[in-house]
């Protein structure tokens, strides 16, 4: 009668006709009824599984979970999945008995590390760690890991990392730099936001600026002198003179604000890149820069409508060096218009440089023929020639009018 082998799964795995021995479903010779030779091969199974199948190289037939002693790597291994030939594709078993030692080679840790004492000597590259004692020798390295809730006498690193310059941190308690004088001792590449609290420092020379030149106080250590050392800080900067050659909002299109009533010291003055004088005021339509308008409309600027129109007002400008009634609203519901200054027009037609604008109608200029142009009906005067006939854009300078 033919012997049924059933796997601990409950499938079945291979059936063995009387008299013959079955080598190839597993590692083991599985012998059936009335084999001529079937103690030798029980005794050998025994053995085999005693030693784990040790060799180079992996057992035939595997079964999953069956266990494998890699002579080569010194290491116990448990096969995957049935019939897994590919040696690097077993997994590695390793264990030792409380107070022992193990060599572990390399370990891939994958969840939780807890013990009560963890000596590593090498590398900890774990997602967490609990335990209540963790040895570390100098030439260990602890990457990619977490350690919160521990008490750390002393920790030699050169790197303590948040993760990011965008993931927030926190440091509790009184801290002290300790620096060797003409050595940098702090050095700063993000940003020291202050929300609360004092920097006490008791040795400035211990501590340097971001381009390597040490900081000098005068007087007591307080928010008035020692902001001001504090670039990019969110708390208010209490200083009775800043010296600095850029003042910038971080960018030329970051709106930024001054408060109070300034003035210019004799010999100062305010530089800008672009050439008009512009104040904003309320359209009845959304306008394009160059657009020619007039005082009415149901708001208080329209397009011009008509040629040589007496009520042209000025031009709508994006280009404007000092912007005044700003806070009037946005460049769609209170667009710039150019007070004076360089400014593009929407014109139609030939234009020669010097000729003075009037309005063409439909938000636009053209050139003044002659007897023309009167002082109200004059846009500007065209700074470039235009050759031809169609609509386009040419610069000029304006005035309001």
């Amino acid at each position: 009668m033919a012997y049924t082998i059933v796997k601990s799964d409950g499938t079945t795995l291979t059936t063995i006709a009387d008299g013959t021995i079955n080598t190839t479903s597993t590692s083991l010779g599985l012998p059936g009824r009335n084999f001529a030779g079937y103690g030798a091969s029980l005794n050998t199974n025994f053995a085999h599984i005693v030693e784990n199948f040790a060799d180079d190289t992996p057992p035939a037939n595997p079964l999953r979970g069956q266990l494998w002693y890699d002579t080569t790597a010194s290491l116990l291994k448990v096969c995957p999945s049935d019939g897994e030939a590919n040696a690097a594709a077993w997994e590695t078993l390793t264990a030792t008995a409380s107070g022992g030692t193990t060599s572990f080679g390399e370990v891939d840790v994958t969840g939780d590390i807890s013990s009560n004492n963890l000596t590593v000597t090498n590398d900890i590259s774990a997602s967490s760690f609990s335990g209540d004692s963790l040895t570390i020798s100098s030439s260990a390295n602890i990457s990619n890991a977490s350690i919160t809730s521990a008490d750390i006498g002393t920790l030699t690193t050169q790197l303590i990392t948040a993760g990011s310059t965008s993931s927030e941190g926190t440091l509790e308690g009184t801290w002290t730099v300790d620096g060797s004088v003409g050595g940098t001792a702090l050095v700063l590449e993000a940003n020291l936001n202050l929300a609360n609290g004092n920097i006490i420092l008791n040795d400035a020379n211990s501590f340097f600026l971001p381009n390597g030149d040490p900081i000098t106080f005068s007087g007591d250590y307080a928010n008035s002198n020692v902001q001001a050392y504090l670039p990019n800080n969110t708390a208010n900067i209490l200083a009775p003179q800043i010296e600095t050659p850029i003042l910038t909002t971080g960018g030329n299109t970051t709106s930024g604000t001054l408060t109070g009533n300034w003035t210019l010291s004799a010999g100062s003055r305010l530089q800008a890149t672009y050439a008009d004088l512009a104040e904003r005021f309320e359209a009845d339509e959304i306008y394009d820069p160059g657009t020619v308008v007039q005082l009415g409309g149901f708001k208080e600027i329209t397009a011009v409508e008509y040629e040589l129109s007496d009520d042209v007002f000025g031009v709508v400008s994006d280009t404007a060096a000092y912007l005044m009634n700003s806070g009037a609203g946005d460049n769609d519901t209170h667009p710039p218009v150019a007070v004076t200054g360089r400014v593009q027009v929407k014109v139609v037609g030939k234009i020669k440089k010097g000729q003075r604008l009037v309005s063409a109608g439909n938000g636009m200029a053209r050139g003044a023929k002659n007897y023309e142009a009167t002082a109200f009906n004059t846009i500007g005067r065209a700074l470039s020639d235009k050759t031809t006939e169609d609509e386009g854009y040419i610069e000029a300078i304006v005035m309001i009018r």
